[in-house]
């Protein structure tokens, strides 16, 4: 079968839609159940392989104790994870449309 002039370049946009497409239908780490997979005490790293890398970090300090938060974001989804030290202390989960509040109170 000979290929006509374009007929390269028509089957690389093929294939380049077909990344696209499959790279936007990924599983997103964000989800219900790898959240109640999150438990206070958890260690930070276990935290980031359940959930990947966070889209920001809030550090600070209380009473002597170092410590911060997480924050994961993806679509209609946000999940805060405070820690203690290293060590998961409370965790939150936003979705819908009161995703919406947490932007404007930035």
């Amino acid at each position: 079968m000979k290929t006509g002039r374009h007929g390269g370049m028509r089957r690389l946009l093929v294939a380049g839609v077909a990344v696209v497409l499959l790279a936007g239908c990924a599983t997103s780490r964000l989800t219900s159940a790898n959240y109640a997979r999150i438990n206070d005490g958890m260690d930070r790293a276990d935290v980031v392989a359940i959930l990947g890398e966070p889209a920001e970090m809030v550090s600070g300090s209380l009473l002597g104790e170092s410590g911060g938060g997480a924050v994961w974001r993806q679509g209609d989804t946000v999940v805060v994870i405070q820690f203690a030290g290293d060590r998961v202390a409370g965790k939150q989960i936003v979705k819908g449309r009161a995703v919406g509040l947490l932007d404007w109170l930035e």
